[in-house]
């Protein structure tokens, strides 16, 4: 690039443009600082000049700039150096009497320049300095000059700064959404926008948040409070607030979407600031969409219900669940004790058993699930439901509860005002083998015809449920069969104690969980395997045992470590579709001169614990580490390792032992391995029994303890 090409850079001069409209106060501090550099070179004249095109701007000056006469800006010709401005460097002229190329373009004997470049490295102008006497430019002149010159370009990016956050201010107050910023733990309103002032009204700025929006919820103020202590970003949406709005003269629900976010300065949290947006109309669309889609979604709950749980009484626990509150104030799941045809009076007496209750929360006198029922009379309304073939509806006078209630501990149920029930069979493979029952109370209006064929939707759900349930009982069996057979004992290593365990959910359930170990005898180490396939069925038996091969196969190949085995178990798993999802933790343990070593990765699994028998229980580190997906390759994987002391415990377990609704997983390992280390002072075999026997039973666990002998 030439140096006139330099000159007239577009990219240049706009970064000159946006210094040229200095306020007048940064111009006071530009002309200060020229007259400390003239003063710190002993020289007569100094300046802050920007180049623009074909015209130099004195931004800062001080004493009698000759050769910028008294204008603050003229022709690029007038006086400038062109050569030494587009060079970019530093230039120093002792005596430009003695230099012909200076001294018939130049009024002073010594000139001094350093260039003046913004953070981006556009170069802007110099800070100059001149004198009517020869200087001889010493180090530390030169060494001063180009400190002030820092300090000019610092004073300018301040400017800059400035006007970015003016323009941002501008942006904010133009915005729609309502905008606050509060400081400190008091939350001083510092800035509102007018898009707040609209909506809240005029604040007093300086004053606590809790004082000048004393109207709003005290959870909005409570947000204030949590952002500026932890630093996380909160947002609500839809969220309602009820208020006298400027303007308006009685208070009104509205809804708005918030975000509260912490402003950082120096160490800590500064303030928060608070942006929301006003979503009244989408919400009220929204509630009236609901409102005419409720019948569709409750039969789309009770489809995605068949989905939800491999256990039957699970499955019909939440098809009753559906129907309440929307269509029923309660519901109940009967199963015969025998299956039925339908449209048949069933032999008497007829004993079911009661497996599921759903109930609105207002209601405590319902029947307890887990009962056995005896209907003896063929005006049973469980027995005309059963004889007829069909859903059956009785109207109820609940001053006169009938025999019947009180043989189902329903009569409690009347107490409360019951006034219609309606009982369904469930069929499959054309036998009734259950009974759904709804009811409702007196408040609710009586249900029409569009009601009943949602309620025998529902009904019709529950024997996709049952069918499926049953068809799975016919194969779990089979499944476990081959689940057992592939969790072999483990082997007997010198210098070690290994016990393992498996608990399936329930009674006979099966599932994918595993845990494997063998030796690794020309390296003298062995590998130890904890996983857990997707699935609770034959399927996901036959896939754990696939990946139990496989990652034996690869883990036997080659001496890799631990990361790059499971790299290439999840290339495999790719390539033949072995399995849709499954975590894993794999180890390697070697033997050393002093002792074990433990070197392992993990695809997404729970951590390992370690007992030590010094220092306590500990969980290993969370190595990083994906779990491996059937449609994903190149995942990426992390390895740890640590010493094994002599009398510690290395004990692997899968997610079943510590996954329970509403916990946190977290804590539930924490207290894992508090509850473990009371017990690593027994042997392996009665440590284990230990952990499994206060463990849930609604999920299948696996669990290996290695112990290493003193």
């Amino acid at each position: 690039m030439s140096d006139w090409e330099l000159v007239t850079d577009p990219a240049r001069l706009a970064a000159v443009n946006r210094v040229l409209p200095m306020a007048p106060s940064v111009r006071e501090s530009l002309d200060r600082l020229a007259e400390l550099a003239a003063t710190v070179m002993d020289s007569a004249a100094g300046a802050v000049i920007m180049v623009g095109d074909r015209r130099e701007h004195v931004v800062g000056r001080f004493g009698a700039v000759e050769w910028l006469a008294s204008e603050r800006a003229q022709s690029f010709e007038a006086g400038f150096f062109l050569e030494s401005f587009t060079a970019g460097v530093p230039l120093y002229i002792d005596d430009a009497a003695s230099d012909p190329a200076f001294a018939a373009r130049f009024a002073y004997r010594s000139y001094a320049e350093c260039p003046l470049r913004d953070p981006e490295g556009q170069l802007l102008g110099t800070l100059s300095v001149a004198d009517t006497r020869p200087h001889q430019w010493r180090p530390m002149d030169r060494r001063a000059l180009e400190a002030l010159a820092e300090s000019v370009i610092s004073e300018i990016a301040l400017y800059l700064d400035i006007d970015r956050r003016q323009q941002l201010l501008t942006a904010l107050d133009a915005a729609p959404a309502a905008v606050a910023l509060a400081r400190g733990p008091k939350h001083i309103i510092e800035y509102v926008n007018s898009g707040f002032r609209n909506v809240f009204g005029d604040l007093p700025l300086g004053v606590p948040w809790a004082e000048a929006l004393a109207d709003l919820p005290a959870d909005v103020h409570a947000r204030l409070d949590t952002v500026l202590m932890t630093g996380e970003v909160i947002q609500k949406y839809d969220d309602p607030m009820t208020l006298r709005w400027p303007g308006e003269l009685r208070p009104r629900k509205r809804y708005f979407d918030f975000s509260y976010a912490p402003i950082h300065r120096d160490l800590g949290n500064w303030g928060v600031l608070m942006a929301g947006v006003e979503v009244t109309d989408r919400v009220q669309v929204r509630v009236e969409s609901e409102r005419r889609a409720q019948r569709r979604e409750l039969l789309a709950q009770a489809g995605a219900a068949l989905y939800r749980s491999l256990d039957p009484a699970a499955e019909l626990q939440e098809l009753a669940r559906v129907a309440v509150p929307g269509l029923a104030d309660f519901s109940t799941v009967h199963l015969l004790s025998q299956p039925l045809p339908p449209g048949r009076t069933p032999p008497l007496p007829l004993i079911t058993e009661r497996v599921a209750v759903a109930a609105d929360g207002r209601l405590s006198r319902l029947p307890v699930p887990a009962a056995r029922v005896r209907w003896s009379r063929a005006d049973d309304p469980l027995v005309q439901a059963i004889s007829r073939g069909e859903m059956f509806c009785a109207y109820i006078d609940a001053s006169s509860p009938p025999d019947w209630s009180y043989r189902s501990d329903m009569v409690k149920a009347f107490a409360d005002g019951l006034s219609q029930l309606a009982l369904a069979p469930v069929v499959v493979e054309h036998q009734v083998v259950a009974m759904v029952a709804f009811g409702t109370y007196y408040q609710r209006p009586r249900w029409d015809e569009d009601d009943f064929a949602a309620l025998n939707e529902i009904t019709r759900y529950a024997g996709f449920a049952l069918d499926r349930s049953m068809s799975y009982q016919r194969t779990r069996h089979s499944a476990l069969v081959l689940q057992r057979s592939l969790l072999t004992a483990p082997p007997a290593v010198p210098g070690l104690r290994i016990c393992a365990r498996y608990q399936p959910a329930g009674h006979d359930e099966v599932g994918g969980d595993w845990y494997d170990v063998f030796e690794h005898k020309e390296r003298n180490g062995l590998s130890v395997v904890i996983g857990d396939v997707v699935g609770h069925d034959i399927t996901a038996a036959a896939s754990m045992g696939q990946m139990r091969a496989t990652l034996r196969a690869l883990a036997l190949d080659r001496p890799d470590g631990p990361a790059a085995t499971l790299r290439r178990l999840a290339s495999v798993n790719t390539q033949l579709a072995i399995t849709a999802f499954t975590t894993l933790v794999y180890g390697q343990l070697t033997r050393g001169p002093h002792g074990w070593r433990l070197r392992w990765a993990s695809a997404g699994h729970v951590p390992p614990l370690l007992l030590d028998p010094v220092s306590g229980a500990r969980v290993l580190p969370q190595i990083a580490g994906t779990a491996i997906i059937e449609s994903m390759d190149g995942l990426y994987y992390e390895e740890g390792q640590t010493e094994l002391p002599a009398g510690s415990t290395l004990l692997f377990y899968t997610d079943g032992l510590v996954e329970r609704p509403g916990t946190d997983i977290g804590d539930n390992i924490d207290a894992l391995a508090r509850s473990a280390a009371t017990g690593a002072r027994h042997s392996v075999e009665l440590l284990c029994d230990e952990i499994l026997s206060g463990s849930p039973t609604d999920d299948d666990i696996a669990l290996l303890a290695l112990r290493i002998p003193f």
